[in-house]
């Protein structure tokens, strides 16, 4: 009888976690262009960064639904040179591979507006023994042109690359090529023919017409054959994944009837849009999977976090593979469906760090890399000191901002800190931002000698209060959909609100187009030199979903 008790009692737990659907996305936030690999019972992604550094971050996973971020590729700032490198720049679409106990991150840098004053750009591949790091230099590859290059390895040694690129000559807007190419991992360079998977219209239904944009290729081979996914259609409302296969890695292509095998552009109401640029793999068990981008809908398709990392079910017992074959096919879902190998709850994402330990969260990112150290956790107290630097956050350069990915439409960001402006072009507080503009800052300064909490758009001041507080005091943003409120707390007081502002330039499209938004701490002497500094005794986010 008490046997029987147990495993009633093991089974209405068991049954408790798994009534507890995992959601989409399953790495939320800003975390477009995903691509993963396993390594016997682990599961390593990466994702794009684009102007922030560290670049390229590497979760890891053993469920599929919990990852957990462990490390970067791009973590030194000896490696890519990000000065002048626009927003939606820098690093592009990586692709991550594993192969006799080496891992590679290929992946391309963009320079963008200022393509000419940026010292690198171009696809390069960097190795890693363990992919928490150290990642290597980057191995720059030459006539490779084009993104979102892929690696094979096939069972005979070699290995190949993929990539797109332009056509010589464009036949309709946004034409593009797929090319495949054997590469020598010795010495980093291509060699031997190129196979080409033209962009054509092939579409006789109404579900997407021209797929324009051919990118973000991976070459797989299974019973045999090569199978070459693609992304098309652009990274909005439009995008869709496709597969041809062959008897030969460089094809000829023979394309899979009912292509796309995942899109949303036929139904936007469904919660998610803008899924693409996939990457399929298998687990030690033999089910396949995919990951990949999309956009969680709000008002038919905007949010301000961006593209994220989402998971779905493949079926590939037959031919092609057939994408949520349990639910919807061609599409995937928020709720996903468990399995025996999701065990537990799905963690939050939720975020706090009061500094008191030496090193510094892997969580915290800045807008491009710092040339010079100014910001330490080595502080008076265990606060963290951030140097007022004269860049802003609207320009080309770097300033000193560091922020977490904004993960929900509603969410709170909320820090105390001591600080003392010692002139009015000095500012430290909270700021919150999607690339360039739009952006927010609610800072502590001064006018005239009198201490005030100030929020501005860029550099536009929209509202302030005055403060007694000569150095310590609390800050908050809060995020509701898009409206953000903004506060200020003084020692002994209730937080009081300064004033809510209409954030809908936020949404995707066409804020930050390719990125999401962040919110962090920041410090500026706008212009100026200074030598002032700001000290932060904490920084928090809080969720609600």
């Amino acid at each position: 009888m008490k046997k029987l008790i147990a495993l009633l009692l093991l089974w209405i737990l068991a049954y408790g976690v798994f009534a507890q659907k995992p959601h989409n996305p399953v790495i939320p936030g800003f975390n477009p262009d995903p691509s993963v690999c396993r390594v016997g019972d682990d599961y390593y992604l990466v994702t794009s960064t684009f102007e922030y550094f560290p670049g390229v971050p590497v979760y890891h996973s053993k469920d599929l639904i919990n990852w957990t971020l462990i490390g970067h590729a791009v973590h030194d700032v000896t490696q890519i040179d990000y000065s002048n490198v626009s927003s939606t720049a820098g690093i592009y679409a990586p692709t991550i591979r594993y192969h006799e106990g080496l891992f590679y991150m290929i992946t391309t840098f963009v320079g963008g507006t200022k393509s000419s004053q940026v010292a690198k750009t171009g696809n390069f591949i960097m190795t890693a023994e363990n992919p928490a790091g150290s990642w290597s230099e980057a191995h720059w590859l030459d006539n490779a042109p084009g993104i979102d290059p892929s690696l094979f390895f096939d069972d005979d040694g070699k290995v190949y690359y993929c990539g797109n690129r332009h056509p010589e000559v464009e036949e309709y807007r946004a034409q593009r090529q797929i090319w495949i190419q054997e590469i020598d991992l010795k010495t980093f360079t291509l060699k031997g023919p190129q196979g080409i998977l033209k962009s054509k219209p092939f579409y006789e239904n109404d579900i997407i017409g021209n797929p324009v944009a051919f990118e973000a290729p991976h070459l797989y081979k299974k019973g045999g054959r090569y199978y070459l996914l693609i992304s098309h259609g652009g990274t909005g409302v439009g995008h869709a994944v496709s597969i041809w296969n062959s008897d030969s890695p460089l094809g000829p292509w023979t394309i899979n009837p009912d292509n796309p095998i995942l899109t949303h552009t036929d139904n936007r109401s469904l919660g998610i849009n803008c899924t693409g640029h996939a990457d399929i793999f298998q687990t030690q068990d033999g089910d396949w999977y995919s990951v990949f981008l999309a956009v969680r809908s709000n008002e038919g398709k905007y949010n301000v976090m961006g593209r994220e990392t989402f998971l779905a079910e493949v079926d590939w017992s037959g031919e092609w593979p057939i994408y949520n074959p349990q639910q919807t096919e061609r599409r995937t879902q928020l709720e996903l469906r468990p399995t025996p190998m999701w065990q537990g709850i799905q963690r939050s994402f939720d975020f706090y760090d009061d500094f008191s330990s030496d090193e510094m969260k892997l969580d915290w990112t800045f807008v491009r890399q710092p040339k010079t150290e100014w910001c330490s956790q080595k502080a008076k107290n265990g606060k963290l000191s951030i140097d007022l630097q004269p860049a802003i956050i609207e320009n080309y350069a770097h300033p000193s901002f560091m922020g977490v990915r904004v993960i929900e439409m509603k969410a709170s960001f909320e820090t105390a800190l001591d600080f003392c402006p010692g002139a009015d072009n000095e500012c430290a507080g909270l700021a919150f931002f999607r690339g360039h503009k739009p952006n927010w800052t609610l800072v502590k300064e001064r006018q005239d000698k009198d201490a005030r909490v100030a929020v501005y758009y860029g550099d536009s001041l929209i509202a302030s209060s005055a403060i007694t507080s000569k150095k310590d005091l609390a800050l908050k943003i809060e995020l509701d959909d898009y409206l953000l409120t903004f506060f200020v707390k003084e020692k002994g007081a209730e937080w009081k609100k300064i004033t809510a502002t209409d954030a809908s330039e936020l949404k995707f499209p066409p804020a930050g187009r390719f990125t999401g938004s962040f919110a962090g701490l920041y410090a500026s002497s706008r212009g100026e030199t200074s030598k002032n500094k700001a000290l932060f005794n904490y920084y928090k986010m809080t969720t609600e979903r």
